[in-house]
């Protein structure tokens, strides 16, 4: 095992689900209308258009005081892309964060409304260190009774866009059951997750290695850069392929979200230019000169041969 197993600062959220809720219903997907989307969504819990989704804490002295914030040298150290909101979040408090978060990461993206308010909030959120992160999904919010709907256990911008991804109704990316699946060895799962999360077999069982059925969701491929990714070592897996960190959003975590929920204040290009300062369209394949280059690289050298054969006849 590497270093970077060990690396307990690198926790994954429990997937929470109502406590009235023994089994997700399915729903058949509208395939047309989803078809080239690459998220993962839970059908039924997607909200209506134009929601108002309001957003309250839950708050406690201690538990603020406990706040355990993902050290930013972990973070450097995965040398991965991180958010340059990150830094600028850790100047702030909890509150505060999740606020700044919210409306400069979240609220541009889609068409829906997002307000906070003192207290009651359809989204409540909780700073619990004992209790793990974890957010309901989507609509589950609105039917829950439970006095908090969304817990911190440990806050970086990575983690609060995670969250909110589930409120948006995203579920964790390594169960979307489209594209190959990841070859986990699971009894190391079992292992690394009692030890680095101090999950029981059956908890890591449904939050890692267990996939949605693809009726319950409105999904195409697995995106290994989105926020609802988590990493986990490559030693957990039978052929070595591990996931990365992902501490911002991808570029099709910002396509999929606005399609979803479209009618935000900014189209995905203009959010990811003037967020991260990259345009979206790099992502569309371009025309592939390289073969036609080699080609035209081998009938040059052909051609020259050829010459050099008859000047040598010559002479």
């Amino acid at each position: 095992m590497t270093d970077i197993d060990n690396l307990t600062h690198l926790r994954i959220c429990l997937e929470k689900p109502l406590q009235i809720e023994e089994n997700i219903k399915h729903k058949s997907n509208s395939v047309q209308h989803f078809k080239k989307l690459s998220a993962a969504f839970l059908t039924e819990k997607i909200w209506p258009k134009n929601s108002t989704i309001t957003v309250s804490f839950v708050l406690s002295e201690n538990t603020l005081k406990n706040i355990d914030w993902t050290p930013l040298s972990v973070l450097r150290g995965m040398k991965v892309k991180l958010d340059p909101i990150e830094e600028d979040i850790r100047k702030l408090s909890p509150v505060e964060a999740i606020k700044k978060i919210v409306r400069e990461r979240i609220q541009p993206l889609v068409g829906l409304k997002f307000v906070f308010v003192d207290q009651g909030g359809s989204v409540r959120v909780g700073f619990d260190p004992q209790s793990g992160s974890h957010s309901l999904i989507g609509t589950d919010c609105i039917k829950s009774t439970e006095p908090v709907t969304m817990n911190f256990a440990w806050l970086d911008a990575g983690t609060i866009m995670h969250e909110f991804g589930h409120v948006l109704g995203l579920i964790h990316e390594h169960q979307n059951p489209n594209g190959k699946p990841i070859q986990w060895n699971d009894s190391k799962v079992y292992t690394w997750a009692e030890q680095t999360q101090g999950w029981d077999q059956q908890t890591t069982y449904h939050n890692i290695i267990e996939r949605y059925k693809i009726e319950q969701l409105n999904s195409s491929e697995f995106d290994p850069k989105s926020i609802m990714l988590y990493f986990f070592p490559p030693s957990l897996t039978t052929d070595n392929k591990g996931t990365t960190a992902n501490f911002r959003l991808s570029k099709q975590d910002v396509k999929y979200i606005s399609k979803i929920y479209p009618g935000g204040t900014m189209s995905p290009d203009q959010y990811y230019k003037n967020v991260y300062g990259e345009s979206l369209s790099n992502d569309k394949p371009g025309f592939n000169w390289k073969p036609f280059l080699l080609i035209f690289g081998g009938i040059i050298l052909m051609i020259f041969l050829i010459f050099f054969f008859i000047k040598m006849r010559k002479n």
